[in-house]
């Protein structure tokens, strides 16, 4: 899909009317000479889910790389989503994060899939400071698996895209993933209705 219709199926399944933010990388260590910093454009819709929330979700970043295949042998591509408090506009700056996190090639990007240090590079010193990424939840009019057929005249293959939510978590939380397994964790998270859409929110564990 090209930006336009990301962007498209994005509002239809979160919100009408919402705006779109262009975010560009630092420059990595890692970078050869001269490359330019990946830039990622976030989609911000304010009262949704409702209102006191904003939903962010990236509409470009189905081109970075997510070392994942389906058993057709198709790419897999993702978007992120996530939800944030109102007053908490940092949301945007760690869905960013995650996208650049993601660029640099070296994650599996799955659910259950964690991004160390997410939230603690790009908006430090909340509770919350790494980003377990899970199915979306929270809004049940997005499509969030999208297949595309190979389009031979484009030079485009077959392809899957699906979004994924990017949920805080805290020090513990990581460490208690990392140890138990992540759906272990958010199994936890689910029993204790925690709230994911503030950085600041209790550890449950």
């Amino acid at each position: 899909m090209d930006v336009q219709e990301t962007t498209r199926r994005v509002q239809e399944g979160v919100a009408a009317g919402a705006k779109v933010v262009r975010f560009r990388d630092g420059v990595r260590d890692d970078q050869p000479e001269g490359t330019p910093p990946e830039e990622v454009s976030v989609l911000v819709a304010d009262g949704s889910p409702g209102t006191g929330f904003t939903s962010y979700s990236t509409v470009d970043m189905a081109r970075f790389p997510t070392n994942v295949a389906d058993d057709a042998g198709r790419r897999v591509a993702s978007e992120l989503i996530t939800v944030g408090r109102s007053g908490q506009r940092e949301f945007s700056d760690v869905l960013a994060a995650c996208a650049f996190a993601v660029a640099g090639g070296s994650l599996h990007v799955t659910p259950l899939a964690m991004i160390p240090d997410a939230v603690a590079a790009s908006a430090p010193g909340h509770a919350t400071r790494h980003v377990l990424l899970v199915p979306p939840f929270i809004w049940p009019d997005l499509q969030i698996v999208v297949e595309e057929d190979e389009d031979a005249d484009a030079g485009l293959p077959a392809q899957v895209t699906t979004w994924l939510q990017a949920v805080p978590i805290s020090d513990d939380e990581f460490r208690y993933a990392t140890d138990h397994g992540a759906q272990s964790l958010f199994d936890r998270l689910e029993r204790a209705g925690a709230d994911v859409s503030d950085l600041d929110r209790a550890s449950v564990i």
